[in-house]
């Protein structure tokens, strides 16, 4: 019978979404790259690519064609597109209901003034269904009527929201294949020729980690935005200040010392394009005093600073590791530098092209005996 049929459907459709569950940070809001409509999933430690696909409901190959530069096992918080289709709208409609999101004001205020008939068109056949559900049935009871009656419901409003979906994508910008407007400001060829410096990127914040040593201020913080031009060679010709109050950024590099630089060898991908860099690096200067003997090593509480407390082992077996403590004997004074370095890639998603780290090159952990003196 038909209503038999539906409630099959349902239960398969409700079974694939619990064993999606793993995946307990699924994000059903939909952003706009180049044009196209996808979901924007951050990677947590231990999820698989496999396992995403599935909460999705998305096509896996899909998935790895919109990401090429994927590996495996997929690298902690860079953020993957999932491509929108009618199958993973309707998962999303059902996270996005469990989540309080399903009826946002606008879409709700949208549903409630749209008249177009197409919409109503499609859902008649759902309905329909409804009617037959109604009408009385041997082995049906009130409660299978009333599931089928309130899927019927959800699925013709369903319909409506794709339809808004759709009109709001044709409202958007219309977009080049790099990501911009068409009538924006283009990062233009650079007039003169750019002398190639040999030297990666990266090894801007190499040198800015050389002055913070050589300055002995208790932290390093930069984030600094630029739109880079990359030749075919991976040579950057020209830079676009991206910096701003809203993005926290530092202010602290000169653009013209970024140009000439090339990027990763590996990223073949960025030869010839235009693409949102961030340069990041945080880095803190830990100074506190031990005690050893007898090759233990004992900090002294009270020099120990607290906010390092959950590196205090770390702090203990890199001094191990560094000094004969087996034959010291005294009080030293230790400096310890520990943080991380990276360049951080970001997609072009609507007006904010910093907002989401798509992936990151040069990540580089620090953690430096700097000074062991006696004290």
């Amino acid at each position: 019978m038909t209503w038999r049929l539906a409630i099959l459907i349902s239960s398969i459709l409700f079974s694939a979404y619990s064993e999606a569950q793993e995946i307990n940070n699924i994000n059903p809001v939909i952003k706009i790259f180049v044009g196209e409509p996808f979901y924007i999933h951050e990677v947590l430690e231990g999820q698989t690519l496999e396992a995403i696909a599935s909460a999705y409901n998305a096509n896996l190959e899909a998935i790895k064609k919109e990401n090429p530069a994927l590996t495996d096992p997929l690298i902690i918080r860079i953020n993957i597109r999932i491509p929108y289709t009618d199958e993973s709208a309707a998962r999303m409609m059902e996270v996005a209901a469990e989540m309080g999101l399903a009826e946002t004001t606008g879409t709700k205020t949208k549903r409630e003034k749209k008249k177009d008939q197409k919409a109503i068109e499609e859902a008649t056949e759902l309905l329909i269904l409804e009617e037959d559900v109604k009408k009385p049935v041997p082995d049906a009871d009130e409660e299978q009527i009333a599931i089928l009656s309130e899927l019927s419901k959800t699925l013709s409003e369903g319909l409506t929201d794709l339809e808004i979906l759709r009109e709001e994508i044709n409202e958007k910008p219309v977009l080049d294949k790099e990501g911009f407007q068409k009538e924006e400001v283009r990062l233009r060829e650079p007039k003169e020729a750019i002398e190639p410096k040999n030297t990666p990127v990266s090894a801007v914040i190499d040198d800015r980690l050389k002055l913070f040593k050589k300055e002995g201020e208790s932290s390093l913080y930069l984030k600094d935005y630029f739109l880079l031009r990359i030749n075919p060679e991976g040579v950057v010709t020209n830079v676009r200040d991206e910096r701003s109050e809203t993005n926290a950024n530092t202010n602290f590099l000169d653009m013209n010392d970024i140009k000439g630089r090339y990027i990763n060898d590996s990223i073949e991908s960025f030869r010839g394009m235009i693409i949102p860099v961030g340069i990041n690096a945080e880095v803190d200067r830990g100074r506190f005093h031990v005690k050893v003997k007898k090759g233990k090593i004992k900090i002294i509480e009270k020099s120990f600073p607290p906010e390092f407390q959950d590196s205090r082992q770390g702090y203990i077996d890199l001094i191990r590791s560094s000094k004969p403590v087996e034959t010291l004997h005294r009080k030293f004074k230790v400096v310890i530098l520990e943080g991380e370095t990276f360049i951080s890639i970001h997609d072009k998603f609507e007006y904010n092209p910093f907002g989401i780290i798509s992936s990151t090159m040069n990540d580089q952990k620090l953690l430096e005996l700097e000074e062991f003196s006696d004290y």
